[in-house]
């Protein structure tokens, strides 16, 4: 009789990983192929695990799909907070800080905007729940920001939704188009200098005190 380590799958204490594992692999599958073009054994075979496991924990690839979206959402919004933070001068600028955190974390992981933008637009279902677990929470993080500068003077924001959603796309298609647009402006593969041009061009003009 086979020790029960040794029986496939993963032992209980390291679920936790194996569930990470798969979903780190489908939202790379995700956002290089999109969702009609992966299938669930493409995943299992990048994250190492039986393609019956993946159906046992989400139940489908819609199911996983949407745990993926959910886990970007929570994930991205930890990640900004923590970026803005970091900011040396937060507290005088909190939301020019949070503007740049955005473009930190995009420009750190390209994978989230890909998988983001791919699909949001192609299914009613999926992009309404790109929007409830990514786009409402972020709108919710930043609404409050926006509407202090837009008072104070500091911006001009008649539609802070607006406003927001404006930003965040164009940081999104930017990220995800750096290679094309480092065809017309070589300076952009530097790292630094495509972070200082997003926020010149999607931050700044939008600040009068940015």
């Amino acid at each position: 009789m086979a020790h029960p380590s040794s029986r496939r799958g993963r032992r209980p204490a390291d679920q936790g990983d194996t569930e990470r594992g798969i979903r780190l692999a489908a939202l790379r599958r995700f956002a290089d192929q999109g969702f009609d073009a992966t299938s669930l054994r493409d995943i299992a075979a990048d994250a190492g695990v039986d393609v019956a496991l993946i159906s046992y924990k989400f139940g489908s690839k819609l199911g996983l799909w949407k745990a993926v979206v959910e886990r970007v959402g929570t994930v991205t919004l930890e990640q900004i907070a923590a970026a803005a933070a970091a900011k040396p001068d937060r507290g005088e600028r909190p939301l020019a800080a949070a503007m740049e955190a955005l473009i930190d974390v995009y420009c750190a992981n390209d994978t989230v905007p890909r998988f983001l933008l791919r699909d949001a637009g192609h299914d009613p279902q999926r992009a309404a729940w790109v929007f409830d677990h990514v786009s409402q929470p972020l709108l919710d993080h930043y609404l409050p920001l926006i509407r202090a500068a837009h008072d104070a003077g500091a911006m001009s924001a008649p539609i802070p939704e607006m406003a927001f959603l404006t930003f965040a796309y164009g940081v999104a298609v930017n990220v995800v188009r750096r290679d094309m647009l480092t065809g017309y402006a070589p300076q952009l593969a530097n790292d630094d200098e495509f972070r200082a041009a997003l926020y010149d061009t999607l931050i700044a003009p939008q600040l009068r005190h940015g």
